[in-house]
């Protein structure tokens, strides 16, 4: 609309030459266009999120910690293996004895024994693997809450900069028009060489704005496909996607601070450590008192007067010099270091929860600011510019003024919906909200 309102008050001459510029530039975009379309995937945020869970090499490693966790809970389950010896005595003394080996007044011996752990050591073991599995678990929850933040993050940083080549190119179009113009004005002598060379080199700045968006944006979509991992083509990256407005579903602070509280699978996660440590504890004393080992036996010796006898037997170790103090020490101080990181952590998840929702109601309302009156203003003052210029009631000065602001205020206000995004996106994660789909 502010082109064909420009364009209407130009002399017929100045009109042919803007329309085969329009001509040239709207064939060229068209070509750009079937070429990514052909060369680019399009992705959504819920596609972007569905990759990620595919293919994070974090994750991956992360599900592996869970399945040597349970590989360890397997083992605390499994009893311990019996001893199985066999000895024989007085080989190459069967001088005057005929027959077969087991004939020989050889000594043969097989013993078979099993330990017997006492005071629910097993049982012990196997609780401490079961929370230590559950803690593994509780941390790739975590870890998949703050990458999922993380890759949302850089999804729409993509979208944020994709905007912003949109905003630079239009620019660059509407200042190459205005130099073409005044191209024509110059030569009819209705502006000065000087406004017409200042025309150009602000094409030429824009051109530069135009080129550093661009780098910007396969930055962010190269950072968004390292958080993709896995194969991910960075060039492929074409995301699709608008700002979400954010609206605070709850007023009260402390409500939040209690919602984090039940939520966040980190200090769910320290406070199942604590219990660990506690079963590791009793495992630690319970340690001085000995376990037992039962024997069953078999003799066999055709020169003794009972040839084939068969006994029992029970071993205990005495702790009379190592007592497990060390062991039990070490025990206690893991489990009040526990204790403190759990307090500790409880502490920052209020902190963090505090500063997210400071921080996300300022993003809030310098969104509204923008969307209220600012970006409306901005674009009045631009259209009414470029129309006062084609009269000549302005400066060139003037009208680029107002293209700059006109700018800046469309950057400003991208930047606004982003920084709420991020803030949102920020708060989700102090509170422990899980928003995989």
């Amino acid at each position: 609309m502010h082109l064909l309102a420009s364009m209407a008050v130009l002399s017929p001459s100045v009109l042919g030459v803007v329309l085969r510029h329009w001509i040239k530039v709207l064939s060229v975009g068209c070509l750009v266009c079937l070429t990514s379309v052909q060369a680019q995937t399009l992705k959504s945020e819920q596609e972007v999120i569905h990759l990620f869970l595919q293919s994070n090499l974090s994750l991956i490693a992360a599900k592996v910690n869970i399945d040597i966790a349970q590989a360890q809970l397997l083992t605390a389950q499994q009893l311990r293996n019996p001893d199985v010896s066999f000895n024989a005595a007085g080989l190459g003394s069967a001088q005057g004895y005929s027959g077969g080996y087991w004939q020989q007044p050889y000594d043969n011996v097989l013993r078979v024994e099993q330990l017997i752990e006492t005071a629910g050591k097993r049982q012990l073991r196997v609780s401490s693997s079961e929370l230590g599995l559950q803690i593994q678990d509780l941390q790739f929850k975590d870890l998949l809450r703050a990458l999922t933040r993380d890759v949302k993050q850089a999804y729409y940083q993509v979208v944020l900069t994709q905007r912003s080549v949109a905003i630079y190119d239009e620019i660059l179009i509407q200042l190459s028009e205005i130099q073409h113009a005044n191209a024509l004005r110059w030569k009819s002598g209705d502006i000065s060489e000087t406004e017409f060379r200042r025309s150009e080199l602000e094409v030429l700045k824009a051109k530069t704005d135009v080129e550093q968006a661009h780098l910007r944006l396969d930055t962010n979509r190269q950072l968004l496909a390292e958080l993709l991992s896995h194969g991910t083509d960075w060039q492929s990256l074409s995301v699709n996607g608008v700002f979400p407005k954010q609206v605070l579903p709850i007023k009260d602070d402390q409500a939040w601070v209690r919602k984090a509280v039940e939520q966040r699978a980190d200090l769910a996660a320290s406070a199942t450590f604590i219990q660990q440590q506690e079963k590791l504890v009793e495992l630690a004393e319970v340690q001085k008192i000995p376990d037992i080992t039962a024997g069953l036996q078999y003799q066999h010796n055709t020169s003794a007067i009972i040839p084939d006898s068969t006994g029992v037997g029970l071993s205990v170790n005495i702790p009379l010099w190592h007592q497990y103090q060390g062991e039990v020490s070490i025990a206690k101080a893991s489990k009040r270091a526990a204790d403190v990181a759990w307090q500790l952590l409880g502490v920052q998840i209020k902190t963090q929860v505090s500063v997210a929702l400071s921080q996300f109601r300022q993003k809030q309302n310098v969104l509204e600011r923008y969307d209220g009156e600012m970006l409306s203003r901005a674009k009045q003052v631009r259209a009414s510019s470029v129309l006062a210029y084609r009269q000549g009631a302005i400066s060139l000065l003037e009208l680029l003024d107002a293209e700059k602001n006109y700018r800046n205020t469309l950057l400003e206000y991208d930047q606004a919906l982003f920084d709420q995004t991020a803030a949102w996106l920020d708060l989700m994660y102090a509170v422990g909200e899980e928003e995989v789909r």
